[in-house]
């Protein structure tokens, strides 16, 4: 083999210097610009689209607070809102309460008085009827024939008695 004689090995290395000599001119002055220029572009690119991506992060942050602020704002008013149709709607419904206990109260009372009147009629009945049994009783018992006046008085005066009882 060629190579491995040492009597070939100055030119082998003469001719190697030479050639990586040609091939270094070649590259630092044809591919080492291109290269370069290469590099640069893509780090100018890299670096054009690190600040547009920062100047977006930044718009994105300022539309996310700009968000959120009107998303605070909508809640409050939101909140304020139901609060007074909230109240709104109670004062509508304690004036309703009001008229209507007022109304039923007015009832209540008319309704008492008709109650008390079908009550006193009642027993204005009941007593004359009692008065006139009591006498058929007595007459029929003792045979004695009593004044239906006199009879009714004492009927009354038991209803009185019996009544004044019962409230007091």
């Amino acid at each position: 083999m060629p190579q491995l004689d040492p009597a070939v090995f100055l030119p082998q290395i003469f001719w190697l210097f030479v050639i990586f000599g040609l091939i270094y001119l070649f590259i630092a002055h044809s591919a080492a610009p291109k290269i370069t220029q290469v590099l640069e572009r893509r780090q100018a690119r890299i670096s054009s689209d690190l600040e547009e991506a920062s100047s977006l992060q930044a718009e994105a942050e300022a539309a996310r607070v700009s968000h959120e602020k009107a998303l605070e704002e909508a809640r409050i008013k939101a909140t304020s809102t139901i609060t007074a149709k909230r109240e709104a709607i109670k004062s509508d419904v304690e004036a309703e309460y009001a008229q209507l206990t007022e109304k039923l109260g007015t009832e209540l009372a008319a309704a008492e008085v008709k109650i008390s009147a079908a009550k006193d009629k009642a027993l204005d009945e009941i007593r004359v009827m009692s008065a006139d049994i009591c006498k058929e009783i007595i007459q029929s018992v003792s045979g004695l024939d009593l004044d239906k006046k006199i009879v009714a008085e004492r009927v009354s005066a038991k209803f009185e008695a019996v009544k004044d009882n019962a409230n007091g």
